[in-house]
């Protein structure tokens, strides 16, 4: 609320009247201002009042709050308003943490820093919708300093540093609010979110969310067929068809059932430990594959052995392998893919040619996917058979390390399994201070790289496994040259 003067005229004539009446201009003026200071710290006083009672209003969950606030679904919830919720729920938690009230329990100050992000950041659809129409790296930057904030409370520290962190976190989600709201036009309220811009770029978060989700499982499968078509295993390659379109099933269904979960308890928490699980499963399935095309690559006799089908029955375990990695490709990003699409679409009818731009990037995107696999596929058959082991091998073994990366980020940071362990578990998921810089980039979030020791720990101890295992399987193939030349 302001009080505006807007006509100086009139104050110039009330001057000259209280001047004629024995007050001088200069008097009036004086005790005008001081009316007014006095009006203006009475009406702040109030509006502050009035707007800390509003402020001061949180909810545990998105869901308790469109309940209690949109009921009827009239309202349009801005990205904003999610972001106040959300910082209210912090402010809360800082509330309770000053006070030194008791951790654990709904009126414990641990619940509100921890149902910030599950309860809300995921369940509101902010992260998926940052990821969209930001990039999946701003995500990951968001999701870590929800975990440095809730280490930084499960390790006690000061009010100081817990409110440093919080105070972090807050700009973060306000800076993204700002940037979605404007892209949905909802700081605009004659656009309306209806503008051809919107649809652009609902266009382009789609087609994106295909591209990045899909690349990682196309290559693998990619890789695989034109290593067995290669070495004229076309039996072998149907096992890897098989296993993609049972994931691709397995993965509706998964869909399903997590909407169903997620939606019964606000909580997408679910969700994260599948994806965790998955990953790290894929990880010891790919080491296995891996090593097994690496010891391939030096047989002189592998093409004949394939070519001529002998003892086909000792390889079929290989083959369901394959076929098996394939599934944990594509699973793994499938159901996300579909939870994603399916946000997209409830937004859909809110903007003009919402639905023919949602179709749009899922044509286009699935397009560009079919059309790197079969490039993988032709130069692949067009590579001489040991390059072509070497590179299928190495390029397994740094897809496991790139999923161990992604998985444990998924089960412990997004999952929250870093947090129920707490002490050295948790105190490892921070950021390194040294690689902060890591932050934002999305090919390292391709990679599953991040700046934690929880995730780059594992990852460096696999690559130094991966390495020796590569440099003895080398050293082995020409002590063996070696002992051939000589014989």
């Amino acid at each position: 609320m302001r009080l505006v003067l807007a006509n100086p005229s009139v104050t110039t004539e009330i001057a000259e009247v209280h001047t004629e009446m024995g007050y001088s201009q200069t008097q009036l003026i004086r005790r005008s201002a001081v009316i007014l200071m006095i009006f203006a710290i009475v009406l702040s006083t109030f509006s502050f009042t009035v707007l800390a009672d509003d402020e001061g209003t949180y909810y545990l969950s998105y869901k308790k709050y469109v309940a209690a606030e949109n009921p009827d679904g009239e309202m349009t919830i801005t990205y904003t308003m999610v972001a106040n919720q959300i910082s209210n729920l912090l402010d809360e938690g800082m509330r309770r943490y000053e006070a030194g009230v008791e951790k654990d329990g709904d009126d414990g100050y641990y619940k509100p820093f921890t149902n910030s992000y599950g309860f809300w950041y995921e369940t509101s659809g902010f992260e998926k919708t940052v990821m969209g129409y930001i990039s999946g790296a701003r995500v990951n930057e968001v999701e870590l300093q929800f975990s440095n904030m809730k280490k930084a409370v499960n390790n006690n520290k000061s009010v100081d540093e817990v409110q440093a962190e919080v105070d972090a976190l807050k700009v973060m989600l306000f800076e993204d609010a700002e940037k979605l709201d404007d892209i949905f036009g909802y700081t605009n309220e004659e656009e309306g979110g209806s503008g051809n811009g919107l649809a652009w770029a609902t266009f382009a978060a789609v087609l994106t969310i295909i591209i990045r989700e899909g690349l990682e499982a196309i290559l693998i499968v990619g890789a695989m067929i034109a290593y067995l078509l290669k070495t004229e295993n076309k039996k072998g390659a149907r096992y890897v068809y098989i296993g993609s379109v049972l994931a691709v099933a397995a993965s509706v269904v998964l869909a399903v059932i997590l909407y169903k979960i997620t939606n019964g308890t606000s909580n997408s928490i679910p969700q994260e430990i599948v994806e965790g699980v998955t990953a790290l499963t894929a990880v010891a399935v790919l080491i296995y594959v891996s090593n097994w095309m690496l010891s391939k690559a030096e047989s002189e006799a592998w093409t004949q052995y394939i070519t001529s089908q002998v003892s086909e029955s000792a390889e079929t375990g290989k083959m369901y392998a394959l076929g098996f990695t394939a599934f944990l490709a594509v699973f793994r990003e499938g159901a996300e893919v579909i939870l994603f699409c399916q946000q997209y679409f409830s937004r859909a009818g809110e903007m003009e040619h919402g639905f023919l731009a949602v179709f749009a990037g899922i044509i286009i995107g699935l397009a560009i996917v079919m059309i790197v696999f079969f490039l993988i596929r032709y130069f692949g058959l067009k590579l001489p058979l040991k390059p072509l082991f070497m590179v299928t091998s190495i390029f397994m073994a740094i897809m496991s390390i790139a999923f161990l990366g992604a998985g444990m980020w998924e089960l412990f940071l997004d999952g929250g399994l870093a947090e129920r362990i707490g002490g050295v578990v948790q105190s490892l998921s921070g950021t390194i201070p040294s690689l902060a810089w890591m932050n934002g980039s999305d090919i390292l979030t391709f990679f599953g790289i991040y700046p934690t020791w929880l995730t780059l720990g594992p990852q460096i101890i696999l690559t130094i496994i991966t390495i020796y295992t590569f440099i003895k399987a080398n050293f082995s193939s020409g002590k063996n040259k070696d002992s051939e030349a000589a014989a």
